[in-house]
């Protein structure tokens, strides 16, 4: 084989190659492209691949039909031509577009207005040239694809921090590479025209020879890098809706421990061991206290008097007691307070006072209906596991105070 021979097989190898992968990045792209409809950059960059395949077809058809014995090209294979042109500055038109909208937020349809059919037109004006060859086309190529390219890889290697990723700084890279690859060949392909294959230096004529081969890996690394890029967006997006997710979960988890009503921790919070942190290595004292007037305030007023009473009891057992105390309503008129590092001899008094305090505020008419009548007891406990018991004992004082409250209460009169 001459070496022109083996040259032409080179370059032939290195086109199917090419084509090969360039194929396997629209599959891949286009199965991507299907969970991730919502990213119009990753749609513009399936097209380009479709575009490139495209234009390597039209390469295909440039490298099987020879041209006139004249010199000049056929009509097929000036149409071919036409197809890798137009093809190839699709290629760049949607991955500028792509990259465009995926850093800046360009809208799609207005650059499609303008990009697309500048490529067209620039395709078109082009291979009405005379001497159309595939050398040529790539000349004419070269300088859109150093400055879209050059650009896009500014773009994305100038990103801020925060915004700055793998993905991000690997496509800013191969942009880069792509930029400066294609500057070789314009100046390898400008020497074939002025000065003939012959007078291309060793190195830019090895450029040339291999040409495919170095977009082929060009290629491939691009592909990566948007692939990364795509994934570390569906990962932000996952991470987000976590965090959202635990957010609501947060306050479901709240909702379901605070009494809606009053706002006291309710009866599955003191079942869970929520806020009994501050009971876990402490003495203290646990006291339980039942609502002697409720009902009647209720059958009497209305419940929305009843609740009003409830309101107010656990704001009154708020202020008397000190941060680390907890308020649990645990169901009905009942409820219970924890007091880490106290005994029942100084809680007893202090919340008995309160609640006078608040009694002795109201007028007649107010001691009715939000007037507090309470029986109460209170336990001490040891520590965290004594608690149970302690709240046991608290109950059983209370109801024993209540009977006593019973028997020295007057009749009441009902209200007309």
């Amino acid at each position: 084989m001459t070496p022109e021979d083996i040259g032409a097989l080179i370059s032939t190898v290195g086109l199917l190659t090419q084509a090969g992968g360039a194929v396997l990045m629209l599959v891949l792209f286009s199965v991507l492209l299907r969970a991730n409809q919502r990213r119009p950059y990753f749609a513009y960059w399936t097209r380009g691949w479709a575009a490139l395949v495209t234009a390597l077809a039209g390469v295909g058809i440039l490298y099987l039909l020879p041209v006139l014995p004249t010199g000049d090209p056929t009509p097929i294979v000036r149409a071919a031509g036409v197809i890798y042109q137009v093809g190839k500055l699709l290629f760049i038109a949607y991955l500028v577009g792509g990259t465009l909208n995926y850093l800046l937020g360009l809208d799609p349809l207005r650059f499609r207005r303008v990009a697309l059919p500048s490529a067209l037109g620039f395709a078109l004006v082009t291979s009405l040239i005379p001497g159309l060859d595939l050398n040529y086309v790539m000349l004419m190529q070269a300088p859109v694809v150093v400055a879209a390219f050059g650009a896009c890889s500014l773009l994305f290697l100038r990103l801020p921090r925060s915004r700055a990723t793998l993905g991000s700084r690997a496509i800013g890279v191969v942009f880069g590479s792509i930029a400066g690859l294609w500057a070789l060949y314009g100046v390898a392909l400008a020497m074939v025209k002025i000065y003939g294959v012959l007078g291309v230096a060793r190195p830019l004529n090895f450029v040339l020879q291999y040409n495919s081969y170095f977009d082929l890996l060009a290629q491939m690394l691009l592909g990566f890098g948007m692939v990364v890029v795509l994934l570390e967006d569906a990962r932000r997006e996952a991470d987000d809706a976590r965090a959202q997710l635990a957010v609501a979960h947060d306050h479901l988890r709240r909702v379901s421990l605070y009494d809606p009503l009053t706002g006291a921790l309710n009866r599955r919070a003191y079942d869970e061991g929520v806020g009994l942190e501050a009971v876990g290595a402490r003495f203290g004292t646990a006291l339980v206290m039942d609502m002697d007037n409720l009902k009647s305030v209720n059958d009497t007023y209305g419940h929305a008097a009843g609740d009003d009473l409830l309101r107010r009891t656990v704001e009154t057992l708020r202020k008397s007691v000190r941060p680390l105390d907890r308020v649990y309503r645990l169901g009905g008129d009942e409820f219970l307070v924890l007091f880490p590092a106290a005994r029942a001899e100084d809680v007893m008094p202090r919340i008995r006072a309160a609640l006078r305090e608040a009694n002795e505020g109201l007028d007649a008419g107010q001691h009715e209906r939000l007037g507090i009548e309470a029986s109460m007891g209170a336990a001490d406990f040891g520590g965290l596991e004594d608690l149970p018991a302690a709240v046991h004992r608290a109950d059983q004082a209370m109801y024993q105070e209540k009977a006593r409250n019973r028997a020295m209460a007057p009749p009441r009169v009902p209200v007309a």
